[in-house]
Formats: structure tokens, sequence, C-alpha cells
């Protein structure tokens, strides 16, 4: 087991908040980076910073049963107690996200997300739409990632077909206006309110009780309070997720390509109101509801949208 000390450690390496000297860089580069006979796995990889700030408690992590299972993912604010002081041992499963892993964590106590910031306002976004109830609430966590709550509950894209009748549909419908409503009024722009798409990508869970349903992802979210005035981040965010600048940029990932687009962009947003901005979320819901009438049905959709306009406007 780990003493308070050891774990404040640890959490500083893997959130990076220390400032390792130039010779110190050097060892880690020599030992880790450079060395072809030295082949570290990549569960070990998040602690290789103790080898020069606390070699002996680096021996320690590596040599924990539990780090090839969990890497730095058990030593969480919110997780290390499930993984370290527990009888039963949590669930972990990971996806790839667009800054990196995403770990899910499950465990009877409490099951948590656990990803990386893709946002430096993300934190303060995602903590808004906790506020509000309307998305996940957040927990302690480590500089620069999110910890969250796992959210049970089906896909929108992927709803069972007793979920599909146009009275549940309405009222799924009336909890994506209130959280849209509910976003908009504290001047947050989703920017990415996919309902469905043709690769069956969601962002809202809908949950037993509908009215709890959540969206979830607020990576590309914008707040809106220094408008017309945004940051080179905020302008990327906003215009990343339009179909022919996503390609481009999957064409195309230079810096030289993104600063190109904030260039292109950064007129274009400051000419729009708050209101024309945020209409945007209201035309990718109408995109997602397209999509998946093929699905679900005009009746279905139709009630959906009967449930949005009541509730949003």
């Amino acid at each position: 087991m780990y003493n308070k000390q050891e774990i404040k450690q640890i959490q500083d390496v893997v959130s990076r908040n220390i400032e390792y000297l130039p010779e110190q860089i050097e060892i880690l580069r020599e030992e880790f980076y450079t060395n072809p006979s030295k082949k570290v796995p990549g569960y070990v990889m998040p602690f290789t910073g103790l080898f020069v700030t606390n070699k002996d408690l680096f021996q320690k992590v590596i040599n924990d049963e539990n780090i090839e299972t969990f890497s730095m993912f058990g030593f969480f604010p919110e997780t290390f107690d499930l993984v370290y002081d527990n009888k039963v041992t949590p669930q972990i499963s990971f996806d790839q996200g667009n800054r990196g892993l995403i770990a899910i964590m499950k465990h009877p106590n409490n099951s948590v997300v656990i990803k990386p910031f893709q946002n430096s306002r993300e934190l303060e976004v995602a903590s808004v739409a906790d506020e509000l109830g309307v998305g996940p609430k957040q927990y302690r966590s480590l500089d620069g990632f999110l910890t969250e709550e796992y959210i049970e509950g089906s896909l929108f894209s992927r709803l069972e077909e007793q979920k599909r009748s146009p009275n549940n549909m309405y009222n799924v419908g009336r909890r994506v206006g209130d959280i849209l409503k509910k976003l908009h009024s504290k001047k947050i722009f989703y920017n990415d309110t996919i309902l469905t798409d043709d690769f069956m990508r969601s962002h809202l869970f809908v949950t037993g009780d509908v009215s709890q349903s959540k969206l979830f992802d607020y990576g590309v979210a914008l707040k809106l309070d220094n408008h017309p005035n945004y940051s080179n981040e905020e302008i990327f965010n906003y215009c990343r997720t339009f179909p022919m600048v996503n390609m481009s940029l999957e064409m195309n990932n230079s810096r030289d390509n993104i600063v190109s687009l904030i260039e292109e962009f950064t007129p274009k947003i400051k000419a729009l109101s708050i209101g024309q901005i945020m209409s945007r979320d209201l035309g990718f819901i109408s995109e997602g509801i397209s999509f998946a009438s093929y699905r679900y049905g005009h009746k279905a959709l139709e009630a959906f949208s009967k449930g949005f306009e009541d509730q949003y406007n």
C-alpha cells in the first residue's frame, strides 16, 4: 500500500505537475525513449518521471501487481480506494478519444469515466452542465483530466425497440430541448449535438428515467461569455465540427493547416451573434433526426421533433 506522500508524488508525475531539471530530462530520454534495448510496457510509461524524482517509489510502482491492469487510472482521487482498499476489484475498459486514452472503471460503489482534457475550458463548461443537471456529474480529478460519472443508459443511436414509441420519443425530444435551453441560457454552445450519424455515433445517453438523460463530451463546446472575442483554441473548436473542415483535418492535420483554418474562421465567427452561433446546435439536431428517421420511423421522429420544439421554444 502507498502512504499519502507517495500517492501525491505519483499523482504529480501522472498529471505532469513537475518541472524536471535538464539533466533529469536527459536521463529520462536515454532510459526510456532512445535506448532500443529498454522496452518499457505502455502501462509503465505514465510513471517514468519517478525514475528521477524517487527511484525507490518507481520500483515499488512497477512491482505493483495492479499496475498492468489499471496503470495510472488506479491513482486518481475517485479510483484509488476502489483499486487498493476494496475487496471487489473494479472492471476497467478503454476507449480511444480525440486527445488520448479514455478509461471506464465500473465498481458497485462507484463507476467513473476518466479522460484527458480536449480544451482549456472543458472542465469549466462540463461543471456548468453538471450543475444544470444536463451533463455527467464531475468528480475530483487530476490536472489535465476529467473524472465524471459513468451514465447508465442507451445511446440515442442505439435505442432498444421498446424505447422508440412515439410517446417515449416525444419525452426524449422534450428532454433534449430542455438540455439545450438550459445550456444556451448559460451561453454554452454545445457545438456537437449528435443524436446519431451514419456511423451510429451519439452524444446523448437516454436513461431509464428519460428526464435524467444527458449530453456527454463537452470537448468542443464553447462558453460564449467573451463574445465576440475568442481565443484561437475556441475558434478552432468552433470550426472543426464543420464537415468540410473535418475532412480537411483528416487529410492534413499540420500546424500550418490549423493556423490557416483559424485565420479563415476568425472573422466569420466574430461577425455572428450569439444566437446565430447557438443555432448550429439546432441544425445538428435536425441532421440527427434525418439520420434516425431511417431506423426509427417517421412517427417516432415526428414525436421527438414535437417534444423538442415544445420544450425549447
